[in-house]
């Protein structure tokens, strides 16, 4: 008789006892992607028994691995497994997750340029709301604005431009969430500070004019929760 190849109740149950793997899931609740190195610093594991933890846990579908030139990120694989964790924090006694941090300096999470796209917290709900919104879309591997998106292009004058470029999701550095990269990024990153909702600095972050906080707030992307 064959046996099937997937997860039991057992095996899960059996990856999360390890308290290891439980730490290093938990610190990853707060949705973003953490590297091998920064997960063995919050499990205060060495990093040859982080490897061997997060290849059984991205073999039991728990975490997905993110591949970002040289670097790999591992986030939590969706948010059935989110529910999983936060139900079993539910329960009176057990601990809290300490957070990690990014190593990025609080001048630059606001608001960055990253290779001529908008990062950090502004890049962050920029994409999540656009997409909430369904103003942005996969057509297949790579993203592109709807036809309701057409109000902000108009605003931001690139709708007479011919069908806006496509973009891809991007990693962001501070926020460890996705930002809008590619043509796509590039397009309204630039349109952004043409219009002088953004103005540039010498350090790589960007001021929000109040101009920039009255048409964003306009259309639900501002304040930026993450």
């Amino acid at each position: 008789m064959e046996v099937s190849r997937q997860n039991t109740f057992a095996d899960t149950a059996s990856l999360l006892s390890d308290t290891s793997r439980a730490t290093m899931l938990l610190a990853l609740l707060d949705g973003r992607a953490y590297t091998a190195t920064e997960l063995a610093h919050s499990a205060n594991i060495s990093p040859q028994a982080t490897s061997f933890h997060l290849k059984r846990l991205v073999s039991a579908n728990l975490l997905d691995c993110v591949t970002r030139g040289r670097n790999r990120y591992f986030r939590l694989a969706g948010p059935e497994v989110a529910r999983l964790l936060e139900c079993l924090l539910a329960v009176d006694g057990i601990a809290k997750p300490k957070s990690i941090g990014t190593g990025c300096p609080e001048s630059l999470r606001d608001a960055r340029a990253c290779y001529n796209h908008i990062a950090g917290r502004a890049g962050v709900h920029l994409y999540k709301t656009l997409m909430h919104k369904e103003w942005l879309a996969f057509k297949g591997s790579q993203l592109v604005l709807t036809g309701e998106a057409q109000v902000l292009l108009q605003e931001l004058e690139l709708s007479a431009q011919g069908p806006a470029p496509f973009g891809t999701p991007c990693l962001d550095w501070s926020e460890r969430e996705f930002h809008i990269a590619g043509e796509l990024g590039v397009s309204l990153f630039n349109a952004m500070l043409a219009s002088r909702w953004f103005l540039r600095r010498k350090d790589r972050s960007l001021l929000l004019t109040e101009q920039g906080r009255s048409r964003l707030t306009k259309y639900g992307l501002y304040p930026w929760r993450i």
